[in-house]
C-alpha cells in the first residue's frame, strides 16, 4: 500500500511539475534543496536529503538507517528589463514542487524522485516570450563499501519541453509562434535518458570530499506538430567537493563544478514544416561554479546557513538573446533548518542574485536580478 501511495505522488508531481525557468549558473538551479541552496549550492560531501538525486546520489549513504520523503516548492522571481522598446519581462514567478523519497537499508540506498533541473523563461508585452525547462525522474542507487566510503549513481529519465513566440523582423507578425498555453509543460517536447555517478569518502573524522560526473541529458529534436527544435541540450557536468566538521556545531562546505555548456549550447535552429525558420547562435562557454557554505547548529531544533555562489556568465555578449538572457552570475544565498521532533524537519533556502548588466550583439541592453526560496518539509521512518 505504501509503495502504491509513494508512485502515485511521484506520478502527480511529475504531471503537475513547470519548467524551470531564468535558472542562474547558466540554465541550471545555483542550488538542488533548500539546504544546498542555504549553502551556496555546496552539496557534494555531505547529507542534503533527497536532494541528493540532483546533486550527488553518493550522499545517501550517509543518511541514517531508514526512510525519508522529502516534499519542496520552490520558487524563482526573475526581474527583467531590456532596451529597443521590449521593456520589462512580465514572467516574474515562477512556481517548482519537487519530491523525492529513499530508503536505506544496512549498506544500500535505493529510492525515486522528480526534480527540475533548468531552463529559461521571458514573456513580453508586445507577446513575444519563451519559456524552456528540463526536469528529471530519476532513480538512484548508493552502496556504502566501507564505513568511510560510499558510492552512488542514479538512472535519469529527463524531459525537455519549450515553447516560443517571436517577432524576428518587428514588423508586427510572430515568424515563431508554438505554445501550449500551459505554465507546466511546452509544446515542442523531447525525452531522454542520462545518468550520474558518485562517490564520498571520509579522510578522517572531521573531513569529507566528495565528487560527481553527470552525463549530458542527451535530448532529442524538440517536436511540435508543425515545429522542431535542434541543438538545445543540457550539458554534462563533473563537480567535486568536500566538507569539513570544524566543531560540534559548524559545518563548512565547498563545491566546484565544470558546466559544459561548450558542448550542448551551440546554434539552437527553430524549423517549420521541415524549413528553417532561425538558427539562434548561442556558442556558450563552459563555465565553472564556485560554492561555498557554512552551516551552524544553534541547538537542538535549529540550524543556520549562509553560503555564497559564482559562475561567470556563459553567452558571449554578442550572442545574448532577449528571450532567453541566463546572464546571472553572483548568489548571496541564507537559510534554516527546524526540527520539530524525531521524525519531523523543515528546511527553507533563500538566495539574492544582483543585477547584472550586458550589452547583445543587437545593441539592446538586458539587466537581470532574482530573488529565488526553496522550503522543504521531510519526514523519517
Amino acid at each position: 500500500m505504501q509503495r502504491n501511495k509513494l508512485a502515485a505522488m511521484l506520478a502527480a508531481v511529475g504531471l503537475a511539475a513547470p519548467s524551470l525557468a531564468m535558472a542562474t549558473n547558466g540554465m541550471l538551479m545555483e542550488g538542488y534543496g533548500p539546504i544546498a541552496a542555504g549553502m551556496g549550492g555546496a552539496a557534494m560531501a555531505y547529507d542534503n536529503g533527497t536532494a541528493a538525486l540532483a546533486n550527488n546520489p553518493a550522499t545517501l549513504g550517509l543518511m541514517a538507517e531508514g526512510g525519508r520523503l522529502d516534499v519542496m516548492l520552490g520558487f524563482v522571481g526573475p526581474d527583467l528589463e531590456t532596451s529597443m522598446g521590449m521593456g520589462k519581462s512580465e514572467a516574474d514567478a515562477f512556481y517548482m514542487p519537487a519530491i523525492g523519497y529513499v530508503k536505506k537499508r544496512g549498506n544500500l540506498v535505493y529510492g525515486a524522485g522528480i526534480y527540475g533541473q533548468g531552463g529559461m523563461g521571458t514573456e513580453y508585452a508586445n507577446g513575444d516570450m519563451a519559456q524552456v525547462g528540463v526536469g528529471r525522474v530519476i532513480f538512484p542507487l548508493a552502496y556504502s563499501v566501507s564505513p568511510r566510503f560510499n558510492i552512488g549513481g542514479s538512472v535519469d529519465v529527463v524531459w525537455g519541453g519549450m515553447d516560443l513566440v517571436a517577432d524576428l523582423n518587428a514588423d508586427g507578425i510572430k515568424d515563431i509562434n508554438f505554445k501550449d498555453d500551459s505554465d507546466f509543460t511546452g509544446a515542442a517536447k523531447g525525452y531522454s535518458v542520462a545518468a550520474k555517478l558518485g562517490f564520498t569518502y571520509r579522510l578522517n573524522d572531521a573531513l569529507t570530499v566528495g565528487g560527481v560526473y553527470q552525463t549530458a541529458a542527451n535530448l532529442p529534436d524538440l517536436k511540435d506538430d508543425d515545429y522542431k527544435v535542434t541543438g538545445f541540450d543540457m550539458p554534462a557536468m563533473l563537480g567535486l567537493g568536500l566538507a569539513w566538521q570544524a566543531s560540534k556545531r559548524l559545518m563548512v562546505a565547498a563545491d566546484v563544478k565544470d558546466v559544459m555548456w561548450g558542448s550542448s549550447m551551440n546554434t539552437v535552429t527553430i524549423y517549420q514544416n521541415g524549413m528553417v525558420v532561425a538558427p539562434f547562435q548561442q556558442d556558450w562557454d563552459d563555465q565553472i561554479v564556485l560554492a561555498l557554505g557554512l552551516a551552524y547548529q544553534f541547538n537542538e531544533a535549529i540550524t543556520g546557513r549562509v553560503g555564497y555562489n559564482y559562475g561567470k556568465n556563459p553567452i558571449p555578449d554578442a550572442f545574448v538573446n532577449y528571450l532567453w538572457p541566463a546572464i546571472m552570475e553572483h548568489h548571496y544565498t541564507a537559510g534554516f533548518g527546524y526540527v520539530f521532533n524525531k521524525q519531523s524537519t523543515l528546511n527553507f533556502g533563500l538566495s539574492y542574485v544582483p543585477e547584472v548588466g550586458v550589452t547583445a550583439g543587437s545593441g539592446m541592453t538586458i539587466d537581470h536580478s532574482q530573488i529565488n526560496w526553496q522550503l522543504m518539509y521531510s519526514h523519517t521512518f
